[in-house]
């Protein structure tokens, strides 16, 4: 995760592919010890439960969520998430998005984001989506 960090969030950035947000330290604000990328996405709703919907809806990727290892388990994954699903709702009524998708890089990470209400888009269980209609409703 810091190796795309280092590396691909600043192209991605500059490309308009994908926006890096970062959390520093307040006493520290030159280290990075955290940071999530979102970008737009297109997603095949086949497997998606819920209202009639079209093939393909729009959606917003989360594409990364990482936490330095010496602030894991102190609330920063959460508040990342949460401020990335702030933005998805922001971004919905701006203009209109369906949900928000994640490919998790583990079982973990499945446990993570399922605590958050996301759940299996198809037989891949590892790619997880959550509506705005549900986020708008927590």
């Amino acid at each position: 995760m810091n190796e795309w960090l280092r590396k691909m969030a600043s192209q991605h950035q500059q490309k308009n592919i994908a926006r890096t947000y970062v959390a520093t330290l307040p006493d520290d604000p030159r280290k990075v010890v955290g940071y999530y990328a979102l970008s737009a996405f297109l997603v095949e709703t086949e497997g998606m439960p819920g209202k009639r919907l079209p093939d393909k809806v729009s959606a917003v990727l989360l594409a990364r969520l990482a936490v330095d290892r010496n602030q894991k388990g102190q609330g920063l994954g959460e508040y990342l998430l949460g401020h990335a699903l702030d933005t998805v709702v922001a971004t919905s009524e701006a203009i209109g998005v369906q949900c928000i998708v994640v490919d998790a890089i583990d079982d973990n990470a499945v446990g993570f984001y399922r605590k958050y209400g996301f759940v299996p888009i198809t037989d891949t269980p590892l790619r997880l989506f959550l509506p705005v209609a549900t986020i708008k409703q927590a």
